[in-house]
Parts: C-alpha cells; structure tokens; sequence
C-alpha cells in the first residue's frame, strides 16, 4: 500500500509541477525554513543532531533560482529525512551554498556510513534501497522524487562519499540554474 501511494503522489507531482508557473525563489529561505522544521522536530530532536546551513561562500549574492517553492522544500526535506536517519546520535549535517554565473549549488553533508554502492548514482533510480532492515519500510523513490524534482528545474545532482578527517559520511551536490537581477 506504501509503494502505491509514494508511486501514485510522485506521478501526481510530477504532473502538477510541469503545470505550475515557477517564480523567484530564494534557495537560502527555503533551506532555513525546512532546517528550522527538522529542529523543532521531536524525533530529530532525540537524535541530536545538529544541522548547520553555512553560507559563507555566497560573496555577497543571493541564491536566487526559478522554481516552485514547496518542491524545494521538498527536495531539502527528502534529502535531510536521510541524512537524519543515516546519521549517528549527536552527529553533524552541514549544508553548504556555493553560487557563481551559472549556478546555486548546494552541498548537503552527513556523518553516516556513506554509501556501499559501487555505484552511487543508482540511489537515485526509482524503487531502489539499500537500507538496512532496521530502518523500516522505505518505497525507494525518496531520491528519484528529489532528481525528478530538479531535473524539471534545470538543475542536476550527484552524490559522493565523503572521507575528511578520519570521518566518514555521504555528500549529496545539488546545482540549480541562477537567476540573476
């Protein structure tokens, strides 16, 4: 029933943001707005996990992109929903923006396992999980939603494992297009 409702909603979304009219969007806004719901989350508050939004690398500029924006919130909320459960208690999630002539990049950060594919980039497939047993039932299209979502915003994204300082973890690069004033 799970795998039908998730199939059945991303279809729905899919529909719905070819039809939306996309606007001007302040990526920075969307991100603290999801962070700030993921800390006052009790769940997420267990865990003490600490999420910080570093923007030290936007020079000034704001990172203003084309989109729908409750689809941007939930690409950031897909993707913390799985740092957050990867992640171990009391870790860190660091997301980073980088913004040049082409493109808002961001960085999303964790301190988990990372990831055991051999091929990273088959996360984003539709139905595919790799989680261990004790995570729960997952549809396996969280990722896919995220890519689709992007995709239809001209944007791109990849994901790497992350090995600083000793520290493991997964790194999930999301580049949407700039809009400039």
């Amino acid at each position: 029933e799970r795998l039908i409702t998730d199939y059945s909603q991303m279809l729905k979304d899919e529909a719905s943001v070819s039809r939306t009219k996309m606007e001007k969007i302040n990526l920075l806004n969307v991100v603290n707005s999801v962070v700030e719901d993921f800390n006052n989350n009790l769940s997420n508050s267990k865990k003490g996990i600490k999420i910080n939004v570093l923007k030290d690398n936007l020079n000034g500029f704001e990172p203003n992109v084309l989109g729908i924006e409750s689809r941007l919130e939930q690409i950031v909320a897909n993707i913390l929903d799985n740092s957050v459960s990867f992640s171990p208690a009391e870790g860190k999630i660091n997301i980073f923006f980088q913004i040049d002539n082409s493109n808002v990049h961001l960085s999303i950060e964790d301190e988990g396992p990372g990831f055991n594919e051999k091929n990273i980039n088959q996360i984003f497939n539709r139905f595919y999980s790799n989680r261990p047993e004790k995570f729960g039932e997952h549809s396996g299209l969280g990722l896919n939603i995220v890519k689709n979502i992007i995709e239809l915003h001209g944007g791109s994204i990849s994901a790497s494992d992350r090995n600083l300082n000793k520290k493991r973890g997964a790194r999930i690069d999301v580049f949407l297009p700039t809009i400039h004033d």
